[in-house]
């Protein structure tokens, strides 16, 4: 069974034409406010997503527009990423100017700053952002005041841009939270009883029984290209462990011959064999003289 956050999966059931409804659904009970409209920016087809031939890592999931001309966009992130926070405020700021000077959204004529429309990004998250994650699955920053706490837009009314991180890896979802019913659908477990129509619409969007061949297929790539990255993560996180494992036998070894400690008593010692500790007493020789 395939899982929601597959990139092709999450694509065809929030960026793609018709979908709109589902896709409005989800924004709400995400930022907990109606919208009248939201339409597709970019919207996917399988024939764009095949002719990229991987998932795209340097554009946002989804873009669209509400009924006021500002923007939502939506990223799908499940693997760690150093730099990802940086990369929100890259795609978000890069959102924010796309108004910048059009004419037919200025506000005052002729002042192109007054083109600029509300931002707001969401990013659901399938690992831990915050070393506070347990405490809410909803996260929403925005200016504010560094002493007092008071929000910017509550001063001064301004189309700006907000900041919000979903959890799937917190189970701290309220029970009267709408959401809990996409968390669930993300984490493909059994909808509620009371799970609304739309949901179970985005359900049978990824049940692998309404896939196409086709579909299979780029949902098959998109599951493969997400497995080899974990791999070859893992693969650095463990070989990196075992390099710090080396050096510190090589430290203990050679701190040990120095006081004196016999090569017997350091292979007792480290579980090594007297060869292994002969070894490695040659290489650091071998080290002091380079």
């Amino acid at each position: 069974m395939y899982r929601p956050t597959n990139d092709f999966l999450f694509k065809k059931t929030f960026a793609a034409s018709g979908q709109e409804d589902v896709t409005k659904a989800l924004i709400e009970a995400i930022l907990g406010r109606e919208f009248t409209e939201i339409t597709l920016t970019n919207p996917y087809t399988i024939e764009a997503y095949q002719a990229k031939g991987r998932p795209e890592s340097t554009e946002v999931d989804l873009l669209a527009r509400d009924s006021k001309g500002g923007y939502v966009t939506i990223e799908m992130q499940v693997q760690r990423d150093p730099f990802f926070l940086e990369r929100v405020h890259y795609y978000a700021g890069g959102v924010y100017r796309k108004n910048y000077g059009r004419k037919a959204e200025q506000i005052i004529p002729e002042n192109r700053y007054s083109s600029l429309k509300q931002v707001y990004s969401i990013n659901i998250l399938d690992f831990p952002l915050f070393p506070k994650d347990n405490e809410e699955g909803i996260r929403t920053f925005i200016y504010r005041d560094r002493e007092n706490g008071e929000a910017l837009m509550d001063i001064k009314t301004y189309n700006g841009i907000e900041l919000t991180f979903v959890s799937l890896t917190n189970y701290n979802i309220s029970e009267d939270d709408q959401f809990k019913h996409w968390w669930r659908f993300f984490k493909m477990e059994a909808p509620l009883e009371d799970a609304p129509d739309i949901v179970l619409k985005a359900y049978a969007e990824v049940d692998e029984v309404n896939l196409t061949e086709e579909e299979r297929k780029m949902a098959d790539l998109a599951q493969k290209y997400q497995d080899d990255f974990e791999a070859a993560v893992g693969t650095a996180r463990y070989e990196g462990r075992e390099e710090g494992r080396a050096e510190e036998r090589y430290e203990l070894v050679s701190t040990m011959h120095e006081n004196g400690v016999s090569t017997e008593m350091i292979a007792e010692y480290t579980n090594m064999t007297p060869a292994e500790v002969k070894q490695i007493l040659q290489a650091s020789k071998l080290k002091l003289i380079d």
